[in-house]
Order: C-alpha cells, then structure tokens, then sequence
C-alpha cells in the first residue's frame, strides 16, 4: 500500500534560490518517482521565481491549492480522510485530524542574529509548527544542539532525528573537455583571471563578505576575486574594492553547471558564515576538488573534510597558501539519495523503489 505524503511549497514562494529551497526541490523530485510515495502538494498558486521549482515535472501530481491572506504564517487545512504524512517546506502545519505532521529544522539564524518583530514574527511561527509536529527532524547535529536551546518546551518528548542534508553528484572534478562545452554556452567565464577566490552567495552581515576580502587583501597580487550570487553590488562595496590591488568581478546566480565549473577552477572557496544549519556549499566545494576556508564555528566542522581550512587567530598568509597547494581526496558522505532514505525511516520505513 502506498504511503500518502503531502508537502507544503511555501518555500518556492519565500526563495529564489537558497538551500532550503534546494532541499525541497531534491526530496520532491525523488517523491516524484517512488513508486510507494502517493504525493499531494499543496501550492499556493502563485507565480513562482524560485530556480528550482521550474525543474519539477508536476504534470502527474495532485496539487491542491491552498491560498490565504498572509498565507506563509497559516495552518494549513484540506480534505484527506486517510492517515497520511504532512511536511511543511517553511514552519507550517496541517490541522487534518489524520495528518502525522513533520517539521524539518534548518537552521536559527533568526534566533542568532535577530532583533525586535522580526524575530518574534520568525521565532513564534518555528516554535508552533514544532510544538504541533510529532516528530522532527534536524539537518546537522549542531541544529538539534539549537533546537533544544531555543525551543525546549515545545521539543520536549518529541522524536528528534538527525538527517544530514545532500549534495548533488553533479558536483565533481570536471574532465578537461568539459571546460570548454561550459565555456563556449557561457562566454564571460573567460574574463575572469586564474588564480582566483571565490566566494559564493548573500554578502550581507553574518556571512562576513567584507572579512573575506580583507583576508584576501593579503594574497599576492596575481590573485583575484569572483563574488557570485546575491544582489548587484552596492556603492560601499565597489568603494571597499577600490582599494584592493587585486581584480574583483561580480558575478549574478548562475546554474548548477557554472557553479561547478568554478569550483572546479577557484584556488578555494571563501566561506566565512557565522552560522550555518548545514553548509552545502562547503560540500559541493570539496566535491569538485576546491579547498575551503571556513571559520570553525556551528554545523562547520560536522560537515568539513580535509580539504577544509579552518580558521585559527594564529593562522598566516604563508601557511594559508601552503595548505591551498596541496592537492586532498575528497571521500563523499553526504548524498541526496541518503538523506531521503533516512527520511523514509522516518516516515515508518519500506524499501525505497526508484
């Protein structure tokens, strides 16, 4: 008999990118074609920019809509009269008398770096959805370390499970031809300069843009810098870049297949976030052969292989570019294939067909 799963897409409404988005796009596509999953998504029927969400094929799927005032802080309601599990992709859930709700926590940024409503707004709506979930599931064990510090009533004598997020196998070592195929679709790669740091994502406040470029202010000259993602760069940043000697170039979201390519080609990623539930792009990094430089702070040293430096106070310049020219195998152990099976026990277990 096949299990009945409902997955709530607020999500794709919240992200245009972003890992929580990712995350549901991987789970939903491989629901997509379980041949034990029988899959309801609730939608609010919205347009959708999220990248991820255009990749879905939902042309079989029952969709129900469910569209309210101030929709992402609603329960959710619908017609279902068999047992079945309800996951919310944002912090909802669902008040069907046969729902078994399921929270995924990914993180407390809000509760780390938050002020006044906002956290309030955030932390309120996280702590409900936890406190009406039978069971929950954390992506790192320093997320379940937050969980119980921020929400201990409401986590009390819950199934708590740890459930590692994934990283795609299209994240690898590039073959030498592979170069040029990513490279003639997407002809601006060839501005930017080898050698070169790269840094991935939002540059505002706890991810520390601007500690990253005064680290890479000590770089030899010959090096560059490649920001990717996030908005087009404010007027205090090109300032703040006016004053290096080093060559910047900014580069707007790109595809899963750029973003390998430049893992592939960086000297390192610099990803000094204060706060991660996960980090993926560590991850993804090591995958394609690119050393990291990270700060050993939350969920970090979890997820970090050898191929990781973690910063210290006592750490140089010299040593830094010693560690970078050692090559470092990169053994895989997160996986998206994983961290759906283990879902799957979550739910009760059975033998994933796929």
């Amino acid at each position: 008999m096949k299990k009945k799963v409902y997955i709530d897409t607020i999500i794709f409404d919240l992200q245009k990118a972003g890992g929580i988005s990712l995350y549901f796009y991987e789970v939903i596509s491989r629901f997509l074609i379980d041949n034990n999953i029988d899959l309801t998504l609730i939608d609010s029927g919205d347009c959708k920019n999220n990248i991820f969400w255009s990749k879905l094929d939902l042309s079989n799927i029952k969709i129900i809509t469910y569209k309210k005032k101030f929709n992402r802080y609603r329960v959710v309601n619908y017609i279902e009269n068999e047992e079945h599990i309800f996951i919310s992709s944002y912090y909802r859930y669902s008040i069907n008398k046969n729902a078994t709700n399921i929270t995924i926590v990914h993180d407390f940024t809000y509760e780390h770096f938050s002020k006044g409503l906002k956290l309030f707004v955030h932390h309120k709506q996280k702590a409900i959805a936890i406190k009406n979930s039978q069971k929950i599931i954390c992506i790192s064990e320093n997320t379940k370390k937050d969980l119980l510090k921020f929400c201990p009533k409401e986590s009390e004598e819950k199934e708590i499970v740890v459930i590692y997020n994934g990283a795609s196998d299209k994240f690898r070592v590039l073959e030498s031809e592979e170069f040029n195929e990513i490279e003639n679709k997407n002809q601006y790669l060839l501005e930017i300069k080898e050698p070169f740091v790269l840094f991935v994502g939002a540059r505002s406040g706890y991810k520390n843009w601007i500690e990253a470029i005064e680290i890479f202010k000590q770089f030899p000259q010959s090096y560059n810098f490649v920001s990717v993602g996030g908005p087009s760069l404010l007027d205090e940043e090109k300032i703040l870049l006016s004053g290096i000697k080093n060559s910047h170039i900014y580069i707007p979201p790109v595809d899963e297949e750029v973003l390998v390519y430049l893992y592939n080609k960086a000297v390192c990623l610099m990803y000094l976030s204060n706060y991660e539930g996960f980090g993926i792009p560590v991850v993804e990094a090591q995958k394609c052969g690119c050393h990291v430089i990270a700060k050993p702070v939350s969920s970090i040293p979890e997820v970090a292989g050898e191929g990781t430096l973690l910063l210290e106070d006592d750490i140089s310049i010299e040593k830094t570019l010693t560690f970078l020219s050692k090559e470092f195998n990169y053994t895989p152990i997160f996986s998206w294939d994983k961290c759906y099976k283990e879902l799957i026990n979550v739910f009760g277990g059975y033998i994933c067909t796929r």
